[in-house]
């Protein structure tokens, strides 16, 4: 059910009632229709689409994915019902409603149907009486440059997972490869030929990487006196049993049955940086004298 599959709005019927739940005041549905509430906190390309389509597959559990993303529906109706003086509400504002909007959990539910339906997938229709916690995803950097991040500070309420890739160059070729390929997720094993890289590009987007991580501790700090759980993307995929292991372990935390679950996804770069560099030798003597020596295979 994750919102993150919502590109244009041009040519989908099932925009409107979104639009018009956004319309609606905010304040309308917030404390009669507030759940649990979670939040992923994380960076791209660190195995957040992942585990979203893990915690969607759970019968109480649903995570609308990225609702800060500019580029998605959600956001984007925000956006314009603040151009156009139809809202007033806040950014805060908008994420309570989020949480709290019963259309806005319809929408998602009918936009997931139709995209099953689209693809020829079985439907996870979800019903609002029967989840257990509402939850988005989100990077920090959307938190960040939203002015969003006082909204994770002062709900304490809400279950925070912190899901973080430490092998920051493993991050940087995981984007390029994104970029390449325009796949972000997907459910069929698929190849992918070698990228060539200028080392003074990953050089750039390695020191920008070191920054966000930086940024995120910052945020995380802020975050000591609620519920967090912190998880490795190194220890998360690091066999099918962690996977597992710690599928159950944030079923366990966010208060829904530990039942064994995983994504159908399937990772789509292969394991040898060798093998997805054409340049390789170039791109490890540009590293084996940095601070990134440490993540070369």
């Amino acid at each position: 059910m994750s919102l993150s599959g919502w590109g244009s709005c041009r040519g989908n019927p099932l925009w409107l009632p979104l639009k018009l739940s956004i319309v609606t005041s905010v304040s309308q549905s917030i404390s009669k229709n507030r759940m649990n509430r979670h939040i992923i906190l994380t960076s791209g390309r660190s195995g957040s689409n992942y585990l979203t389509n893990t915690l969607n597959q759970h019968p109480h559990l649903a995570n609308y994915g990225e609702v800060l993303a500019s580029m998605l529906i959600p956001y984007k109706f925000y956006q314009r019902c603040k151009q156009y003086k139809i809202c007033h509400g806040s950014i805060i504002d908008y994420l309570n409603y989020v949480y709290s909007s019963k259309a806005f959990f319809y929408t998602a539910q009918f936009y997931s149907a139709y995209s099953h339906i689209k693809k020829k997938k079985p439907i996870r229709f979800k019903t609002w009486g029967k989840i257990s916690t509402l939850g988005t995803k989100d990077f920090f950097l959307n938190y960040r440059q939203k002015n969003a991040v006082d909204f994770l500070i002062s709900n304490k309420d809400i279950a925070m997972i912190y899901l973080y890739r430490e092998n920051n160059l493993r991050r940087y070729l995981s984007t390029v490869f994104l970029r390449k390929t325009q796949i972000s997720a997907t459910e069929k094993k698929i190849e992918v030929s070698k990228v060539h890289i200028e080392p003074e590009h990953m050089m750039t987007h390695l020191e920008a990487i070191d920054k966000e991580v930086e940024d995120e501790k910052r945020i995380v700090s802020q975050l000591n006196t609620h519920r967090l759980l912190t998880i490795r993307y190194e220890d998360y995929f690091a066999s099918s049993e962690s996977v597992l292991s710690y599928n159950q372990q944030v079923f366990e935390f966010l208060g829904v049955e530990p039942i064994q679950l995983k994504s159908q996804q399937q990772k789509i770069l292969p394991q040898a940086m060798r093998d997805m560099v054409d340049n390789y030798e170039e791109f490890r003597a540009c590293l084996i004298n940095t601070q990134y020596h440490k993540y070369l295979d």
